[in-house]
């Protein structure tokens, strides 16, 4: 059966969010819509690769695709939920999308109680929530993943801060101590907001829609703005990420004097006294950090820097596009 590029890319799509066990609506589609050229071409399937480029589509577009009976052989709906075609019931996989909203929904009260006890913390400039999370997608057993951008020269000591809190807090994510608890191993700078570096050569979906999926929740000065415009590569694999500053985020809404006491902290730890504090918790943490990390096949599921720290030693990013390709592959 010849597919045309935008049936490709709605294809593509629901594949790989089906690798996540997630099924999505026609609104999500649409904004995760895969680029099928690129996917294509990375993956080897330039046999069937057509040669016209891919024309821009509106969600009516989608919608209308998505209710075409020629897609039925590849992908099956139930209450507006699309998954691939596949041995198992679609009534499960949409009850199992239902049961881990329900889950998501106790684990959005635990963030924004967690951000609240953050806002006096100097030098924090957005706090994002990330995987599973983000996408209402959390297994009872899963962590909540925060992603956090600090300011420049700053990150050691905030990273200390922002872990004292959390620990003293009781939730953070540490040896067993795991559901429903912040993970806290990925930090960056405000000047180094581009991540097309540490993607996995020569694709890394998983990357691109990670950063589409993020939520910002706490932010400082538009550096989420800052951010997406920084990381324009990941329009690359996703055909609508120039939308994607549309879309409303829940914001957190920051006590005025909680804000007025971050600054004076700042204003305090800015100078030579903050740099050599700075300084301090880098020695003391690099060496905690140097003992503790074992070697990962993904060269940047673990970086440590000044600008960047990543700790994602069960980094799986290989493993889904693996999952992925499979899947995309047995069809175009």
């Amino acid at each position: 059966m010849k597919l045309n590029l935008l049936e490709k890319s709605i294809i593509a799509t629901i594949a790989y969010y089906d690798v996540l066990d997630y099924p999505l609506t026609g609104v999500e589609i649409f904004k995760y819509l895969v680029n099928p050229l690129y996917i294509m071409a990375q993956f080897g399937l330039k046999k069937n690769l057509e040669l016209e480029p891919m024309r821009e589509s509106s969600f009516l577009d989608v919608l209308k695709i998505l209710k075409d009976k020629k897609l039925k052989k590849f992908i099956e709906e139930k209450n507006g939920f699309y998954c691939m075609r596949k041995a198992r019931r679609i009534d499960n996989f949409v009850k199992q999308r239902i049961e881990r909203q329900k889950i998501a929904i106790q684990r959005w009260k635990k963030v924004y109680k967690v951000i609240k006890f953050l806002q006096p913390c100097p030098f924090i400039k957005m706090i994002g929530v990330c995987n599973s999370l983000a996408i209402d997608n959390s297994k009872q057993q899963a962590d909540i993943d925060f992603f956090i951008i600090v300011k420049e020269n700053r990150i050691w000591l905030t990273r200390f801060l922002i872990t004292f809190i959390v620990w003293s807090l009781g939730e953070w994510r540490h040896k067993n101590k795991i559901a429903g608890k912040i993970c806290l191993s990925f930090y960056i700078t405000d000047k180094a907001l581009n991540l097309e570096a540490i993607t996995i050569k020569p694709y890394d979906i998983y990357l691109a829609h990670w950063i589409v999926q993020l939520k910002p929740i706490y932010c400082r000065d538009d550096i989420y703005k800052e951010f997406i415009l920084e990381n324009k590569w990941v329009k690359t694999y996703v055909l609508n990420f120039d939308q994607i500053l549309n879309i409303r985020h829940p914001e957190f809404k920051m006590s005025k004097f909680l804000l007025a006491f971050q600054k004076l902290l700042e204003k305090i730890l800015g100078g030579w006294f903050g740099n050599l504090i700075e300084k301090f918790f880098k020695v003391i943490q690099k060496f905690k950090i140097s003992s503790k990390l074992t070697p990962h096949k993904i060269l940047t599921a673990v970086i440590v820097s000044d600008k960047i720290l990543k700790f994602h030693e069960n980094d799986r990013r290989e493993f889904f596009q693996e999952k992925f390709k499979q899947r995309l592959t047995n069809i175009f």
